[in-house]
């Protein structure tokens, strides 16, 4: 039972720092690409990408581990390849987004990703499984998550063209990070998270360098301003680094699907952030995310529930 306690502490401390960081990427995107349009949208996700991968690979050359970055990536180069391929929609998805609708609904539609994780992850792995108590846990979480999501709905905007693509690539992040967590326990069950998560953003940040050199017009020198700085150390040291090796690592722990359910919180964090530096409020808002919490409370409730009645048995 110590070990269990252990265990769980270690995943709520990390889930709990995920959360934070994660909440951040779309109101800084929304920012820095969607309202002031100052930097481009496929160059904005380079600077996060290589900004995390630097400081990782600070961390693995501290470590004296650049030996088994190459050896990885020769090893699993096209599973690495696939999964930036994730990260690469994701940014696109996440990025472009915020040209059309709200931060606060981007983070929304990428953060209802764990759904798709629950339906598709027991299709894919023995260790995965569909239960009545986790399924009673995903769908308050999704009603949760759907009432957020009214809640962020702009509220004089008109149904155009721009509003549905808008909605649309923000439900294409939460696909593509769906799509990087199945593939990350599906190839990486056993790799070290700090030198998989190095890789990832380095190819993922060298995909939309080029792309981006092709199809957008460079930022200003005026672009870079000590808060645009700030915001991109934010979300690429934090939110990348930081972030993605804490979720890799709780996914090899603890399975995709109870990894990707932390996400249902992240859009009320996101939402909160507003409320304290916007001073935006919205009673629809603090019920979703009560039904989010309840849902996650029910799937990790169950996950324990049965680590118990093995390790007695």
């Amino acid at each position: 039972m110590r070990n269990l306690k252990k265990l769980d502490l270690d995943f709520l401390f990390k889930a709990l720092i995920i959360i934070i960081l994660w909440a951040t990427p779309p109101l800084v995107s929304k920012l820095w690409v969607g309202s002031k349009s100052t930097f481009p949208g496929l160059y904005f996700g380079f600077l996060r990408y290589i900004f995390g991968f630097f400081a990782l690979l600070m961390i693995v050359g501290f470590q004296n581990n650049i030996g088994n970055i190459i050896l990885l990536l020769k090893s699993h180069f096209k599973p690495i390849l696939f999964c930036s391929g994730w990260l690469v929609l994701m940014i696109i998805g996440q990025n472009f987004s915020v040209l059309f609708i709200l931060g606060a609904s981007s983070s929304v539609l990428l953060n209802f990703n764990p759904s798709i994780i629950y339906l598709v992850a027991p299709l894919l792995f023995l260790d995965e499984k569909y239960t009545k108590k986790k399924t009673l846990g995903f769908v308050l979480s999704t009603l949760g998550i759907g009432i957020v999501f009214l809640a962020s709905l702009e509220s004089n905007s008109m149904i155009t063209t721009d509003y549905i693509l808008g909605y649309c690539l923000g439900f294409l992040s939460g696909v593509a990070w769906a799509g990087y967590s199945l593939s990350l326990k599906r190839y990486f069950q056993d790799s070290q998270s700090q030198e998989v998560t190095t890789l990832n953003l380095f190819v993922a940040g060298a995909i939309l360098l080029i792309v981006s050199t092709i199809t957008e017009t460079p930022p200003s020198i005026e672009s870079y301003t000590v808060e645009s700085i700030w915001g991109i150390v934010v979300i690429g040291i934090g939110a990348a680094a930081i972030a993605f090796t804490l979720y890799l690592q709780l996914v090899q722990k603890y399975g995709a699907t109870r990894a990707g359910n932390i996400q249902f919180l992240i859009p009320l964090i996101s939402l909160f952030f507003a409320l304290v530096f916007l001073n935006e409020y919205s009673f629809y808002t603090l019920v979703g995310g009560i039904f989010c919490a309840i849902g996650v409370a029910i799937v990790n409730y169950e996950k324990n529930e049965i680590s118990s009645e093995n390790q007695l048995n």
